[in-house]
């Protein structure tokens, strides 16, 4: 019932390249219609290379980014060729969901996971401009709200409670507007609330009850957590009050009936969302038995900030551009440390290279690193201005937080740039910057020589069988092997360390001691499965180390199938 799904980061890596290119190609062709108005070709090729995308996301199961294709290979589609004000509107939005496109595939390979909530702003900005009816917030929220029971009241709603129901329905619809207008939004949540509080005594224990106890309880949730309130949210407050109105007009007959289903599910979603504590809000949760997210309202704000923020591409960029500065700026220093004459010659080009680093990292939210790099200029320029002497050894304090800073930089690459993040890397102390990078840069190159391993272990067993079997081509395989097991364990992955240790016995007991009238061939066959199964684990493992560990099953049941149960 979750809204998010995990995602295969291997299969996405091996067709994220054709994607990109087919989508920025499909781009080129939109940039090009802009200037040729009449080349109705340009955008007939477009809606070909977007159907392709559509076909490879099809085939991966990505949801969200699929249907956001779909949306905009019809909105290409009913682009008419010629000058027209309406095409300007809408080739705007091509343009914007162009972008998001590869951004929202680069998001899925960073955060290993499928958030297709995200992209559904996008997606009914697409469908609103061509007059489809919007997807609700809940969309992806696979949860269906059944008939619940609860103790209440036998009472009804009278015809002589037309008049409260006015009155109730007036103090609903005043609240609502100034939540429209943006103005007292909690107090005037607070007016609405109340409203449907009464609204739910009035319906006794009719079917309506639970909707209106329901929306109370949302709208308290909203208020109470400072919940935003976009477009999809305050469309859900006017079909609110359309419910109302009905019961003011038709009063017994839609107390009578079973509540809006939809609306109930995009109620509950919200609820949900808020993470709300309050006893009204736990309880009708409870009631409804309906699943919890292990996300927030507001950490998916921040999720979307990052998915508009800048792409990989940027931020390889800016890493890259760092790096050069980091590197001039520390052979500078290292020609300073030979000594003071020297120093207070190259001190206002070192100061300016630092200076430069310094304005980069705060540009980009790394608060902590651009201070300490600032702090260290100061030193330059009051020895500058003191014409002090400066001993080689002053200047390790400088070399030790451009370490720090190239640390930061490093662990760019490998994590997004939401605010969140940001926060986090700020708060690190400098040594555990330094420490992560390093355990970092340990890891991969235990998965780059497991992956040696691997292919080593490949090719020798290919030169096994082709050699009909001289043993002299395998003789080395089980150490190779149990050196990779060790990196398993040293990297703490118990599992690929099992079946590792399951590889190793069988080359032992059935390669190396093999009986005449063993199948090798077939065995080789079987034996390959379970390398290629760790192959492509390894593969995952250096884009995520917490990859999916079920592509080792493959490896386990060949294991198995062999005779060496993991």
């Amino acid at each position: 019932m979750s809204v998010t799904e995990s995602v295969n980061i291997a299969s996405l890596k091996m067709v994220q390249g054709e994607l990109i290119s087919t989508i920025e190609e499909s781009a080129g062709l939109i940039e090009q219609f802009v200037t040729d108005r009449n080349n109705g070709e340009l955008l007939q090729r477009c809606v070909e290379g977007i159907r392709q995308v559509r076909g490879i996301l099809n085939l991966i199961q990505l949801k969200g980014v699929n249907l956001l294709a779909e949306e905009l290979a019809i909105h290409i589609k009913d682009v008419s060729p010629g000058e027209d004000a309406k095409t300007d509107r809408q080739l705007e939005l091509i343009s914007a969901a162009f972008f998001m496109l590869p951004r929202y595939l680069e998001y899925c390979v960073q955060t290993s996971r499928n958030m297709g909530m995200l992209l559904i702003p996008k997606i009914n900005e697409l469908r609103q401009a061509r007059r489809a009816a919007l997807l609700p917030e809940s969309y992806y929220f696979e949860f269906e709200p059944a008939a619940i029971e609860r103790a209440l009241a036998e009472l009804a709603p009278q015809e002589a409670n037309l008049p409260l129901l006015r009155r109730l329905r007036f103090m609903y619809q005043t609240g609502l507007l100034k939540v429209l207008q943006g103005n007292q939004v909690k107090s005037s949540l607070g007016i609405m609330c109340r409203a449907l509080e009464r609204l739910e005594s009035l319906c006794g224990s009719s079917a309506m009850v639970n909707f209106f106890w329901v929306a109370a309880a949302t709208l308290q949730a909203i208020g109470e957590e400072g919940m935003a309130l976009s477009k999809s949210r305050k469309l859900l407050l006017g079909a609110i009050d359309r419910e109302i109105k009905a019961l003011e007009v038709d009063g017994q007959l839609v107390v009578a009936r079973a509540s809006n289903s939809a609306m109930l599910k995009d109620l509950l979603y919200l609820l949900v969302l808020s993470k709300s504590k309050s006893a009204r809000s736990q309880d009708v949760i409870a009631a409804y038995g309906v699943p919890s997210f292990y996300y927030s309202d507001a950490e998916l704000v921040r999720e979307m900030e990052f998915l508009n923020g800048p792409s990989t591409n940027t931020i390889s960029s800016m890493v890259s551009l760092l790096n050069g500065e980091l590197k001039h700026t520390k052979n500078m220093l290292e020609h300073s440390a030979q000594g003071a004459a020297e120093l207070k010659a190259d001190a206002p080009e070192l100061i300016a290279a630092l200076t430069k680093i310094a304005e980069i990292l705060a540009l980009v939210g790394l608060v902590a690193p651009s201070k300490s790099l600032k702090q260290e200029v100061e030193k330059l320029r009051s020895w500058q201005a003191a014409g002090k002497s400066v001993a080689a050894g002053d200047l390790l304090s400088i070399a030790d937080t451009l370490l720090y800073v190239e640390s930061t930089v490093a662990g760019l690459g490998k994590t997004n740039m939401s605010d969140d993040k940001l926060t986090q890397i700020n708060a690190l102390e400098r040594d555990q910057v330094m420490a992560s990078n390093q355990i970092a840069e340990a890891e991969t190159l235990v998965i780059d020589e497991a992956q040696t391993g691997i292919a080593v272990v490949k090719r020798a067993l290919s030169a096994f069988a082709e050699s009909h079997y001289d043993q002299a081509h395998i003789v080395t395989i089980a150490a190779r092997l149990d050196g990779i097991r060790g990196g398993m364990f040293v990297l703490g992955l118990p599992r690929a360390a099992k079946v590792l240790a399951g590889c190793i016995l069988f080359v032992e007991q059935s390669l190396i001691a093999q009986q005449q009238d063993l199948p090798i061939e077939h065995m080789l066959e079987t034996f390959a499965d379970a390398v290629v199964s760790l192959e492509y684990y390894l593969d995952s493992l250096k884009i995520d180390k917490n990859a999916d560990t079920d592509v080792l099953r493959i490896a386990e049941e060949s294991l198995e199938a062999l005779g060496y149960k993991v």
